[in-house]
């Protein structure tokens, strides 16, 4: 879908396309209690928590002498990098991996801190500090479950390469096939639909795989790449954003 903003920040190119505002339109509309006003507030929650989570990738990565680009689409957001002096190290492409669930958590932690020292609220403003904690906590933490397109996925991949590097992708696949089958039969004992269809979609995902590193295309993934041409960013971050609660879903290769 063609873009519908591009803006910069931090001298960073962001673009957002049409898909992820009209996702993120969905969700609010289904989860601000038919109330116009709460459905916006719901779609800038969204979109500032995803920027900020990808935030914290691309920074990080821009550290390591990095080009980085940033992009909100579909059901969340990916950063492109390069490693222009080469490959980054196991430990450094750990080290994006996790800045981006780190960065939500602070930035929750944050709002949670003044928060509670201020107040009382009007509905709508303690209904959009509610949901900025909620979602920037929750999918921090969720994030970094050892899924493959999620940051946890990366993390385990990048120690794995550190330690074992022989036997990374064979470890790795044992562990990620058996966390999203996991992550199935909660979602669908908890009766959460879309998390068990995403879930399911990462899993089949790892059977089609073969223990290729690659997920594939089409599922959001945060996948950080080293390309041939140092000079052109190339893909790498998407992550799947569940709204939760009454909304949540990513990865990284990010």
């Amino acid at each position: 879908m063609i873009p519908v903003l591009r803006f910069r920040l931090f001298d960073m190119p962001v673009t957002v396309r049409g898909s992820f505002l009209v996702i993120a339109a969905f969700i609010g509309l289904t989860g601000a209690r038919q109330d116009f006003s709460f459905a916006i507030a719901w779609v800038a929650i969204i979109f500032f928590s995803i920027l900020i989570h990808e935030l914290g990738h691309a920074v990080t990565a821009r550290m390591f002498g990095s080009e980085v680009a940033i992009e909100l689409n579909g059901l969340g957001g990916l950063t492109r990098w390069t490693a222009p002096d080469g490959e980054l190290t196991p430990g450094r492409r750990a080290l994006v991996a996790a800045a981006g669930s780190a960065t939500g958590l602070l930035f929750g932690g944050l709002v949670w801190l003044v928060a509670s020292r201020l107040g009382p609220y009007p509905p709508l403003t303690s209904f959009v500090l509610d949901r900025l904690i909620y979602l920037n906590v929750f999918w921090g933490l969720l994030n970094w479950v050892p899924i493959r397109p999620l940051d946890g996925g990366h993390l385990l991949q990048s120690f794995l390469e550190r330690f074992v590097p022989q036997r990374a992708d064979m470890i790795a696949t044992i562990v990620f096939t058996g966390t999203a089958a996991g992550a199935v039969a909660i979602a669908i004992w908890q009766d959460r639909i879309l998390i068990a269809i995403l879930a399911g979609w990462v899993l089949l995902s790892e059977f089609s795989a073969g223990g290729e590193r690659r997920p594939s295309p089409g599922f959001p993934t945060l996948t950080y790449d080293e390309p041939a041409d140092p000079d052109e960013p190339d893909d790498v971050v998407s992550e799947p954003f569940d709204a939760g609660d009454p909304a949540d879903t990513g990865e990284t290769d990010h």
